[in-house]
């Protein structure tokens, strides 16, 4: 992981919500503006990739995409803390109704950057 791009885990849940934590975190990966961790890999206690995500300088980036919250639960269960915690709701999104746009993405997109 480079060190001065943006950590970011996203849950990738079933719903529109997941859809878009992935794609959010996908796309700024496309754009070489983050590292995207893989939640599923910390969430089955992968040591090596626990460690690096502990190490990164900055925050790690964390988006959920209802209030369960899983992958925030998912890497305090494993020490990590120094996060930014956002959840899709943050931004106007009901799960199960609010269509996935680019816009909407985008939006995100930027917010996460301004952090």
């Amino acid at each position: 992981m480079e060190a001065n791009k943006i950590t970011i885990v996203s849950c990738s849940g079933a719903s529109n919500t997941g859809k878009y934590t992935d794609e959010v975190a996908r796309r700024m990966a496309a754009k070489d503006v983050a590292n995207m961790v893989c939640l599923a890999k910390i969430a089955i206690s992968d040591t090596a990739l626990i460690k690096k995500t502990k190490e990164q300088p900055n925050k790690v980036v964390v988006l959920d995409g209802c209030p369960f919250n899983c992958a925030e639960k998912i890497l305090a269960k494993e020490g990590i803390t120094n996060i930014v915690h956002l959840n899709t709701t943050d931004f106007e999104i009901k799960k199960g109704v609010t269509p996935v746009t680019d816009e909407k993405v985008d939006e995100i997109i930027d917010h996460i950057i301004k952090l």
